[in-house]
């Protein structure tokens, strides 16, 4: 015989669950009341079909009846679940002595105010509830103090409140850990958000301060250069000295601005910051964590600046920790130098089905949070998602047409670069 299709099954999970969503997004007195005509229905149910093994009166199951129309209240109003039950209980022990009908409605009842009221209300109740039945027991239907039924009954009121106390604490701490989760992703949030906002003002601030005067100086002087080139060359070579001097100054500030961006666990000494050329270090240092990465270089690296330069080197290191943190112990990395741009893309397998990655990669998210701000101060781009199983972060970083070059640069002395020379010579 075949086995049965696994699709069916699994739609008839589907339906339970849907079912449950619908069940729980009803308003709690609808679901009461539809608890309360189950208890109805279970404890009647004897009375129906074998009356002759199950007598009962009609004080009985009229004081059934209005013990299980309290439990309608039982959660909005536990109190007043208890109240009815206690007078549905003591009214039918006292008329004919039978309350056995009503007593397990007042057990639920005793069970719903220590579950869902305060602490003080349920003792109050509980208390009430063993003081007074039981009383009417013994005055009234002339039962024995000390007899097996009314200590069963003590018993059972007792055991029905120390249960529904023990769910109530336990409802509590579920629901207290959930604010608790809440709260804290919200500050989770927040504290990224704030960061962002903190590192992109500092960003904008430092270049403000740094570079906008002297590229102003750079502008007015080299027009002045060009105005006076012809007249006044002596004033055009004092203009161009200014330039000169700005461009170092500039250069000079820029290597302070990046230590002062610095991550906050790097050392704060002259050391210069990392760059392309320190990649292979990099790449040995996580190879020695255990990731295994493939490396592939296309076209000829050149000089960089330096903001540029170390923005490839901090996005190598990031894609590749999260790589080591998530993936499955094994990246590929790309990195493409053109004339215009510096391409990195960073692929590594993740565990489970392909479209999880995404999720599973992002953390605390504080990470590619800072690598898209890092990379937008520059001016590049990011893509991150999933592909085939693996996760893919790719990053494209224009590079100018004119690169910065240090100050003791042969070009400044009239040097050509080579390659350069290379593209002007004629045939």
């Amino acid at each position: 015989m075949d086995p049965a299709p696994s699709r069916p099954t699994g739609t008839s999970r589907a339906r339970v669950a849907r079912a449950t969503a619908r069940w729980r997004g009803l308003p709690p007195p609808v679901r009461d009341a539809v608890g309360a005509v189950v208890v109805l229905v279970v404890l009647a149910t004897p009375q129906v079909v074998a009356p002759e093994r199950y007598p009962s009166t009609v004080v009985s199951v009229v004081a059934l009846v209005v013990a299980c129309g309290g439990l309608v209240w039982r959660r909005t109003n536990p109190l007043l679940a208890v109240g009815v039950a206690l007078v549905a209980m003591v009214g039918s022990a006292a008329i004919d002595a039978d309350s056995s009908l009503a007593f397990g409605p007042g057990l639920v009842a005793i069970y719903s105010v220590a579950a869902y009221a305060g602490r003080r209300e349920a003792v109050l109740a509980t208390l009430a509830t063993v003081v007074a039945y039981p009383a009417v027991l013994v005055l009234v239907g002339g039962l024995d103090p000390t007899g097996s039924y009314v200590v069963l009954v003590v018993v059972l009121i007792v055991l029905a409140a120390a249960l529904g106390a023990a769910i109530g604490a336990q409802r509590a701490v579920v629901s207290s850990a959930r604010d608790r989760a809440a709260r804290a992703e919200e500050s989770r949030e927040a504290e990224a958000a704030r960061r962002v906002t903190q590192e992109r003002l500092r960003i904008a601030r430092e270049l403000h301060d740094v570079v906008a005067h002297h590229v102003a100086v750079i502008s007015v002087q080299a027009g002045a250069a060009e105005a006076l080139f012809d007249k006044r060359p002596d004033m055009a070579r004092e203009a161009i000295g200014h330039v000169r001097d700005a461009g170092e100054r500039v250069l000079s500030e820029m290597s302070s601005l990046l230590h002062l961006l610095r991550d906050d666990d790097e050392p704060g000494d002259a050391t210069p910051a990392p760059g392309v050329a320190d990649l292979p270090r990099l790449l040995d240092e996580v190879r020695s964590t255990g990731l295994e990465v493939v490396e592939r270089t296309t076209g000829a690296p050149r000089r960089l600046p330096p903001v540029l330069d170390l923005t490839v080197y901090r996005v190598v290191q990031e894609a590749l920790t999260n790589a080591h943190r998530h993936g499955t112990g094994r990246a590929d990395l790309s990195v493409v130098h053109s004339e215009g741009s510096v391409v990195v893309e960073v692929v590594n397998p993740v565990p489970g089905r392909p479209g999880q990655g995404g999720a599973a990669l992002h953390g605390s998210g504080l990470g590619l949070v800072g690598l898209r701000e890092r990379v937008a101060a520059v001016g590049g781009s990011v893509e991150t998602g999933s592909r085939d199983g693996s996760w893919v972060v790719r990053v494209l970083l224009p590079v100018p047409a004119v690169p910065l070059v240090p100050a003791d640069d042969p070009a400044r002395s009239g040097a050509t670069d080579p390659a350069q020379s290379t593209s002007q010579e004629a045939p």
